[in-house]
């Protein structure tokens, strides 16, 4: 069975690795040109390809990545700020505190974990990565010794499939580890022939290892524990999870386990049709940024004839002649040859160098570096608000695809798997009765997930602005508008904390108190005003009793218990 298994999952992986070479070509390209120091193509050796390329002349693709992967990062998945928060598919659960502040428990909780992981180091990677190859691979461990653990692929280093949807389901991770690193992980019982030698001979050499995790067939349920369905050991878990060398005389799989979700958070910057994998900025602008080290190659070689030209030397100074500053050369007083350049050399560099220009003004728009970099380099002090609006609602509509595709194919399966692992863990807070049965909804309020949402609460602001305008001509308009509505909406797309807003219930409860506390404090005054009228009302009405029976019946029954009481008395001194 076990020997079964090896040769299955080595035949998947060598058909994963063949589907992926109609894409080496271009991601070689963005590695030699503008990331050097990313993408893995060879395992031959000690493994890993060339850290520094002799083809990079111009740095301004590089530059521009690290800009585009910074602002990805502090616009969706910033460390400093919130940039999710937890609903309820049901929003009138959200009214009930014991709900809000639950939620905001687990978001604390998830939180502190990302940050305590590694998961904002490994997601600068994720963003470089995606940027550069259009395809972006980040593990998600986790083990007893550590609940989480986060470490981004580099491109070359996975090999993916896709499901019938087009969604990543099964991932080949090609990596090399020491002869001691495998024996410690995994037993050295569990090694081939070939790996336990060289165990033996020198526990620091590498062996190439495969780890394939893909869909389990089949998952067999034990039974049930706590009304929970319960599976039988990590071989039945719904994602398999084998371990295996690759390119060894083993006879047996290093380890099989499994994943209840998957782990990999497999994310593409733009894909086409069914295609596994995506595209890139880098892609994009690929022939510019080729285009910008030959010119800059060219310039550099102008300079270089301009300060340095070829001359033209008499055939007297052979071999003594010495071109270096403050060098001496001995002539004699009747020669009359002179060394001179051999052709005029005068280019035009400055023409050259705004056509750099421009072409380096194309490359960081292909990264997006004006969106990030919005205002730099203006030189402007007189921008304002409504401008930056503006501006940034423009910008948005050309990274609103991938945002959209982020939250889909990165976040969410983030959360979902951190909420099954803690869990399962037992590390959630207790959820109110309330939740049972109840469903969560992720709702992302980072800085760009918010620029998408700008246009709703920007209706709604000009909304209430208007009412309140009509509202000094025609105050009965204000009835129209419900703005406690209007608050809610505003706090759902800003991301403000749930447990900062009242419930419905408790804002009705507080304006009952208001309305009964004002009608107390004015009860004494009312009162007061109420028995000097009726007393001055008696001095006037002693000659004339008629007046008093005519307030009497104006009266009425609508009266208060206070005011009847003041009326009868008044009419007891009138003598009625």
């Amino acid at each position: 069975m076990s020997q079964s298994l090896l040769k299955t999952v080595r035949n998947t992986s060598a058909f994963l690795e063949a589907q992926r070479q109609d894409w080496e070509p271009a991601w070689r390209d963005v590695s030699q040109y503008v990331v050097p120091h990313k993408g893995v193509f060879s395992f031959s050796g000690s493994g890993g390809s060339a850290r520094f390329s002799s083809k990079i002349i111009d740095g301004t693709a590089s530059r521009a990545i690290r800009i585009l992967a910074a602002g990805m990062q502090s616009g969706l998945t910033s460390p400093a700020q919130p940039w999710f928060r937890l609903r309820l598919m049901e929003k009138d659960l959200m009214e009930f505190s014991q709900v809000r502040l639950w939620l905001d428990k687990v978001e604390n909780l998830i939180y502190n974990e990302l940050a305590h992981a590694g998961f904002y180091q490994a997601a600068h990677s994720m963003y470089s990565e995606l940027a550069a190859f259009g395809s972006a691979d980040m593990y998600m461990a986790s083990d007893d010794q550590k609940l989480f653990s986060f470490s981004c692929l580099t491109c070359g280093e996975f090999a993916w499939a896709s499901d019938r949807y087009g969604k990543i389901d099964t991932v080949l991770r090609r990596t090399k580890m020491t002869a001691r690193q495998l024996a410690t992980q995994f037993g050295e019982d569990a090694l081939s022939a070939t790996a336990k030698r060289m165990l033996a001979r020198d526990p620091y050499s590498m062996i190439e290892v495969g780890h394939l995790i893909c869909p389990r067939e089949g998952k067999n349920f034990a039974g049930k524990g706590n009304g929970q369905p319960q599976l039988a050991g990590s071989k039945n878990m719904p994602w398999a999870s084998i371990v295996f060398e690759m390119g060894t005389d083993a006879t047996t799989v290093l380890n099989e386990s499994g994943f209840m979700e998957f782990p990999h958070l497999c994310g593409r910057w733009d894909v086409t049709g069914m295609d596994t994998y995506g595209y890139s900025p880098a892609m994009d602008v690929m022939p510019d940024v080729k285009m910008l080290q030959e010119m800059a190659k060219s310039q550099l070689l102008a300079v270089h004839k301009v300060v340095n030209p070829p001359m033209r030397v008499p055939a007297g100074y052979k071999q003594r002649l010495n071109l270096i500053p403050g060098a001496q050369n001995f002539v004699n007083s009747t020669q009359q040859d002179a060394v001179s350049p051999l052709y005029q050399i005068n280019p035009d560099i400055q023409a050259v160098s705004y056509k750099i220009d421009d072409v380096r003004r194309g490359i960081r728009e292909g990264f997006f570096n004006d969106l990030f970099l919005m205002f730099t380099g203006e030189g402007r002090s007189n921008i304002t608000a409504t401008e930056v609006l503006e501006r940034s609602q423009e910008k948005m509509v050309m990274l609103g695809p991938v945002i959209e595709r982020h939250q889909t194919e990165i976040l969410d399966p983030l959360l979902a798997r951190m909420l099954g692992v803690l869990q399962r863990s037992g590390r959630l807070p207790v959820a109110p009765p309330e939740l049972e049965g109840r469903g969560l909804q992720v709702e992302y309020v980072s800085v760009l997930a918010q620029a998408q949402k700008l246009a709703s609460s920007n209706a709604i602001r000009q909304l209430t602005e208007q009412v309140g305008r009509m509202a000094t001509v025609a105050p009965s308009v204000l009835d129209k508008l419900d703005f406690d509505q209007c608050v809610d909406e505003l706090a759902s797309t800003a991301g403000v904390p749930a447990r900062i807003l009242r419930s419905d219930e408790e804002v009705a409860t507080l304006r009952n108190a208001a309305k009964e506390q004002a009608e107390t404090m004015q009860m004494p005054e009312h009162i007061g005003k109420l028995a000097s009228a009726v007393s001055s009302v008696v001095d006037a009405t002693k000659d004339s009793p008629e007046v008093l029976e005519a307030l009497v019946a104006s009266a009425g029954s609508d009266a208060g218990a206070e005011s009847q009481k003041l009326v009868q008395e008044a009419m007891q001194l009138a003598g009625r």
